[in-house]
């Protein structure tokens, strides 16, 4: 049986039992600050299980993909030396949201493993937690051979999805591959539990039995037990399929097979197995991750992508693989997992070309990174007495060179080398601390009001986009210090979400305006929170006119529009790998946020803008559709990365030049659009780029005030519109030719005062002389080292200055026939000193406490005249 054909019947059976499909979700979690990526199925249910939000069915069945390469569940380490450990993997699962319990999880799970997928029953074990005696009796009951249940702790039988949320007493049901895959040496007494024998037992199924959550403030019981289990897909289909090792089932061989033929090995090579293994994990991962919004960067999510990507890059090398290949592989692991996951085949290209990116960035410096690493060993004289590389080193072929720190870890222990992770942890920190320098500190906002207010009176029915007033009834209010949060049972105001702005406008009683409503969020599920300032007097119960503010709605949904129209020229100039990945649309401008490499050249910025302005002349009709997601995403349908849909959506179609996914205002028709002009094109972090723009009036008044200043450019400078480039141009090179006239004026000026101050140097030999001297402040002790040697080319130069608290220092000897080393002077000093730098044989620069000023001076003069004999 195929892992495809088992994805099939894993739904079916419980669908059959009135679980509701839910597709998987994506591998960023949404609003969930605690995990860094998707790690289990039951991640997007977190709030059912909490009773912070109501499921439309209380019984729910998914593959979920998931990925644990950081964080609490980190499987990294292990990818491509164990038989079942993986980054990316996917997780069936069946949940109960407060309907059944531990009986009927434990029945369906049972009976799909036996009847369904037909595993031996004597092939199966279980354990359960050393409290829970109820789920004992259950598999008892089932029968279960009492040898076969085993009971555990905490460690072993208690799940938790990070260090807060949901948590619950496990049962878990493991798979005896046999005895010919025992761990040897391992001795088991009679009545000891044989499961510790992991490699011979495997589990297969985790059943949670979820009564709790974890806050910071402790432990809690949940309103209702729920059910939530996970059974990974490779190690079912590896039971299934006879397999050992879950790189030998169908989804790995297939991705397996083109590794071989790409980088001309073979998986049977036992040398080079082990490389492959973590090349297809890691292709699978990348490939998941890049498609599901997350772009390589040096920090959070990215940089673990960014991690994943260079060791596959790292094993591809040790099969002689010089050239960026690992992007080939994108289209064979989609081929594997399209079926289930749709949504990110249609990102193919974005992957494609972003891990090609990543591939050519590293390659180029992997060699510079691996001499670096050669000659820091050299010169710390690792051995086997001294096998410890220090942290400074590692930090720098992190920060340099761009390893991974457990990439330098397994180079260096393929040597039985280690570094010094303390020092790592104390370099990184500093360098934390200095980017935190200027940052501004977010503050998290908390929504849990926001969830009780859903909790009591559910979602806000909203009257469509083209309406502006309606009736409703007012059935909450809540006020802070300087707000009041209003809740309608209905409502024509668009709560802020997929980018666009919440509405404004104002509250009527009869004809009499009571409140203005200053914005309006969608901060649970469709509950519209209407913001208010706190001078109003409004009753609960009572019926309201509320009246949106039409202009600033009409701005907004021409902004919208042309975010749509936006994205199709971006893709129709740059290509397929455009993706939105954020944005802003309000009255007065947009901002599109996109996956983009590089910076946009001024004839793309171009192309781009007329591109939308022939859209907009186009005079298309807008339509707008509610359909199912799967018939959407059929229909060509563009989403936005890491944006959360319903069963059902809303697609808005503007002919055949933009389909979106989108709840927002629009414009009927193009043409009330007006015209688009961008602002500005810009980088927001690696791979993302943004765009600001206007458009209708803002656009209008943008390009009549750069008419003004174009009409007085013309005035002042006695030119025509055509020249004006031409006349600018030629006095910005007239200006910086007359700096840079000045500066040499200066800069000869200073070398004369300069030479004033080495009239008398000491004499060490015919060949040599030395000069000592204290510099005023900010003096630039490196340009003054070179007027000293210009005056005596055979000279040595001690020079200092005093900034602040710090000493800065600099020694400086000849470019030939040097008698002494100035880097090593330094470097020999600051074993006994309090002084730090370095450099080479003719330049050392660096800086020394104060207290150590002297010593250093005294120091520094004797091994040079020591050396000057």
């Amino acid at each position: 049986m195929k892992a495809n054909d088992i994805r099939k019947l894993f739904k079916s059976y419980f669908k059959k039992y009135n679980h509701q499909e839910i597709a998987s979700s994506s591998l960023i979690p949404e609003n969930d600050p605690t995990l860094l990526f998707a790690n289990a199925g039951m991640n997007q249910f977190k709030d059912y299980f909490t009773g912070n939000a109501t499921p439309d069915n209380k019984r729910a069945v998914t593959i979920q993909k998931c990925v644990r390469a950081g964080g609490k569940h980190n499987d990294l380490e292990n990818v491509g030396h164990t038989a079942r450990h993986h980054t990316f993997f996917e997780m069936l699962g069946n949940f109960s949201f407060g309907d059944y319990f531990k009986k009927d999880a434990i029945k369906f799970s049972w009976e799909f493993l036996t009847n369904e997928l037909k595993i031996p029953k004597d092939k199966l074990f279980i354990t359960v937690h050393n409290t829970d005696d109820e789920a004992e009796q259950i598999w008892l009951k089932i029968g279960i051979d009492p040898k076969h249940i085993f009971r555990k702790g905490d460690k072993d039988n208690f799940w938790e999805m990070g260090q807060y949320g949901p948590c619950g007493p496990c049962s878990e049901i493991f798979y005896d591959h046999g005895e010919q895959y025992k761990t040897t040496n391992l001795i088991i007494n009679p009545g000891q539990d044989i499961l510790v024998d992991e490699s011979r037992y495997v589990e297969i199924w985790n059943l949670v039995f979820m009564q709790y959550e974890k806050t910071p403030e402790g432990k809690f019981n949940l309103p209702s037990p729920s059910i939530d289990t996970g059974a990974g897909l490779e190690r079912l289909a590896a039971v299934v399929q006879g397999k050992y090792w879950n790189y030998d089932i169908d989804i790995f061989q297939t991705i397996i097979s083109q590794i071989e033929q790409l980088t001309n090995s073979k998986y049977s090579n036992l040398e080079q197995a082990d490389s492959i293994r973590v090349i297809a994990d890691h292709i699978r991962s990348a490939t998941m991750l890049i498609t599901d919004g997350v772009l390589p960067s040096n920090e959070g999510r990215g940089y673990v992508l960014r991690r994943i990507i260079r060791r596959a890059i790292r094993h591809l090398k040790l099969l002689n693989i010089n050239t960026p290949t690992l992007f080939k592989l994108v289209p064979t692991v989609l081929e594997t997992l399209n079926s289930e996951y749709p949504q990110n085949g249609l990102n193919q290209q974005l992957a494609e070309k972003f891990i090609k990116l990543e591939e050519t960035k590293f390659l180029e410096t992997l060699g510079q990174g691996l001499k670096f690493l050669k000659d820091v060993i050299k010169s710390e004289k690792l051995s086997k007495n001294n096998t410890i590389l220090s942290g400074q080193s590692a930090f720098k072929l992190y920060d340099t060179y761009g390893f991974p720190i457990d990439l330098t870890e397994i180079i260096l222990n393929e040597s039985n080398y280690s570094i010094d992770l303390d020092g790592f942890k104390t370099s990184m920190q500093h360098q934390k601390e200095k980017s935190k320098q200027g940052r501004k500190e977010t503050i998290a906002i908390d929504n849990n009001l926001f969830f009780k207010l859903h909790e009591q009176f559910g979602n806000t029915k909203y009257i469509e986009n083209d309406k502006l007033e309606s009736e409703a009834t007012l059935l909450a209010i809540d006020t802070s210090e300087e707000s009041s949060v209003l809740i309608f049972d209905q409502t024509v105001f668009y709560g802020e979400s997929g980018g666009q702005n919440g509405d404004n406008g104002e509250i009527y009683d009869g004809d009499q305006v009571v409140a203005t409503i200053i914005d309006t969020l969608k901060p649970v599920e469709q509950l519209h929170a209407h913001i208010t300032n706190n001078n109003h007097k409004l009753s609960i119960n009572k019926k309201y006119k509320l009246k949106v503010h039409r202009e600033k709605r009409n701005l907004t949904a021409r902004n919208h529009s042309a975010t749509h129209l936006l994205q199709s020229a971006l893709i129709a100039t740059l290509g397929k790998h455009i993706k939105q990945s954020g944005s802003n649309v309000a009255p007065n401008r947009l901002r599109f946020d996109f996956t983009h490499p590089a910076a946009l050249t001024k004839n793309e910025l171009i192309q781009v803008e007329q591109l939308v302005n022939e859209y907009i002349g186009s005079s298309t009709q807008v339509n707008c559709t509610i359909m199912s997601k799967e018939e959407a995403i059929k229909n060509g349908a563009l989403a936005i990365f890491g944006e959360k849909y319903g069963n059902e959506v809303r697609v808005v179609k503007m002919n055949n030049l933009s389909t979106e996914l989108c709840g927002g205002s629009h414009v009927c028709n193009t043409s009330e659009i007006g015209v688009f002009h961008i602002i500005s094109e810009s980088s927001l972090s690696t791979g993302i780029r943004r765009i600001e723009a206007v458009t209708s009036t803002s656009a209008a008044n943008f390009l009549n005030q750069r008419s003004r200043v174009l009409s007085a450019l013309e005035l002042n400078l006695q030119e025509k519109e055509n020249e004006i480039i031409t006349k600018v141009s030629k006095l910005v090179l007239e200006n910086k030719n007359l700096k840079k006239e000045i500066k040499l004026t200066y800069e000869k000026s200073q070398r004369e005062n300069n030479k004033s101050l080495f009239q008398t140097p000491e004499i060490l030999n015919n060949q040599c002389t030395l000069q000592t001297i204290e510099l005023p402040s900010g003096t630039n002790l490196k340009n003054i080292s070179d007027d000293y040697l210009d005056m005596y080319p055979s000279g040595i130069l001690v020079a200092y200055t005093k900034e602040n608290d710090k000493i800065k220092v600099i020694i400086r000897s000849p470019n030939i026939n040097n008698p002494i080393s100035c880097g090593k002077i330094l470097k020999e000093l600051s074993k006994t000193l309090n002084c730090r730098g370095g450099g080479k044989d003719n330049m050392a620069q660096g800086s020394v406490d104060s207290n150590d000023l002297e010593s250093f001076l005294i120091q520094t003069i004797k091994i040079i005249k020591q050396n000057t004999k």
